[in-house]
């Protein structure tokens, strides 16, 4: 294989990650946990992606501002 081509990751190590994470996350209330740990990270990676660059900061203080107006 050529340094340059990315390799490919080996099936067992995937399966034994996703075993892991599965055994780790089993329950509703976990799985919603864990991607509410890492959502506000993946809408600044698209938003960077799009070039429309914003800090987590930034977005947790708009939301912030959103949850105040719609209390009111």
């Amino acid at each position: 294989m050529n340094d340059d081509e990315p390799s490919v990751p080996d099936i067992k190590t995937i399966e034994d990650k996703l075993h892991r994470w599965r055994s780790q996350h089993n329950t509703p209330d976990k799985v919603v946990a864990s991607h509410r740990a890492v959502i506000l990270d993946r809408v600044v990676q698209s938003m960077e992606f799009e070039k429309d660059s914003i800090t987590v900061a930034r977005l947790k203080n708009l939301l912030e501002i959103c949850k105040k107006n719609l209390n009111t």
